[in-house]
């Protein structure tokens, strides 16, 4: 089998891990580097071995015979990479957040779907910690489930560029960090049915990573509230004013909690103090009581030999083009819930990647 041919579309840090993992799949090779300065996109490709370097991503992808591009642009840049690769007939993994409009967002994940190609599109969840996380979503271990809550808060990000200009980023907070622990909530939930909250910029005048002064136009306090269809609420947030970071998600049961602390475990809370899972360890967390950490699932690919084996083995990726456009009906529903007041019905519907007990959520039929 030859080897798939992929180039990357922007070449700023965040494209070195997806260079770091190719480096371990023996079927699959970067050939070609596009970045808006030929500069960049030629230190990005001596730094990674890779001999092609360009300026104009529709030139790469018309000239190096590619099978699949990776998107790791500015945001607002994302929708017009995906659309031009789509119409090429070329698989994408795209970096979050999908896009920066819903509309655009749609857009993408029709495309996709009418050129049959494999879409993917961060942030990728099937994980360790959330495929074990998803094992213990069950009536045995927690019972009924009752809710949740998710976040990620950090202090801002440090660098000075294009994070606090809102006409380049289109967003802050819910764009760039929201859409991690949504994209957790929905991988151990599936969809929501509603979604309500507010949104704002809480620190207009920030002093970042090197002690600049900045002005800030972007969102940096989001926090939203899902309902799904048995009326459980989940609470997502994300907050650029944080003195430490915390990147947690918590689902509630009537008899147990299953926690993701962000440090690495898996914690399952009981509420009869007993652990029926081998292997696991009582531990502490924040002065619970009946808390035990529980061994963490090992083997998952990472996102790139994800990807790679979806398109070779034409199956969809668990962050799907249509997965992952629900997470962003969530935000930019949050936006408009933000703007007018009113809560926000969700349309957007997709195939949950993992097996749920739909009767978990089924609260109101018996004493529980």
């Amino acid at each position: 089998m030859a080897k798939l041919r992929m180039g990357m579309v922007g070449c700023g840090d965040i494209s070195d891990r997806f260079f770091r993992m190719a480096q371990n799949i023996d079927d699959a090779e970067f050939v070609a580097t596009c970045a808006r300065r030929m500069a960049s996109a030629r230190r990005k490709g001596e730094e990674y071995g890779v001999s092609a370097h360009y300026d104009s991503y529709e030139g790469m992808m018309d000239a190096e015979g590619l099978d699949a591009v990776f998107v790791t642009t500015p945001h607002s840049v994302h929708a017009e990479v995906c659309l031009a690769a789509f119409e090429r007939g070329l698989h994408v993994l795209n970096e979050k957040p999908m896009a920066t409009s819903l509309e655009d967002c749609h857009a993408m994940a029709h495309a996709a779907e009418e050129a049959d190609v494999t879409f993917m599109a961060l942030p990728y969840d099937k994980n360790g910690t959330i495929v074990t996380a998803q094992s213990l979503l069950r009536e045995k271990y927690i019972g009924k489930i009752t809710g949740g809550e998710a976040c990620l808060n950090i202090p801002g990000p440090p660098r000075d560029n294009w994070y606090y200009d809102h006409s380049v980023a289109h967003g802050g907070a819910m764009l760039d960090c929201f859409v991690y622990p949504t994209g957790r909530v929905t991988a151990l939930l599936g969809g929501a049915s509603r979604v309500t909250g507010m949104v704002n910029t809480l620190i207009p005048q920030r002093i970042v990573g090197d002690g600049k002064r900045v002005d800030s136009d972007v969102d940096d306090n989001v926090t939203l509230v899902v309902e799904y269809l048995g009326g459980q609420h989940v609470v997502i947030r994300s907050l650029w004013g944080a003195a430490y970071a915390e990147n947690s998600t918590t689902i509630y049961g009537r008899e147990g909690t299953v926690i993701i602390p962000g440090d690495g475990r898996v914690i399952l809370q009981r509420r009869d103090g007993e652990c029926p899972i081998e292997g696991a360890e009582p531990t502490e967390w924040r002065g619970w009581s009946g808390c035990f950490s529980v061994p963490t699932i090992s083997g998952t690919e990472n996102m790139t030999e994800h990807f790679v084996r979806c398109i070779q083995d034409d199956q969809e990726p668990t962050c799907s083009g249509a997965r992952t456009l629900h997470v962003h009906e969530i935000m930019f529903g949050g936006y408009e819930s933000a703007e007018t007041g009113q809560t926000v019905t969700l349309y957007t519907d997709y195939e949950p990647w993992h097996d749920l007990d739909q009767t978990l959520f089924d609260t109101r039929s018996e004493f529980i």
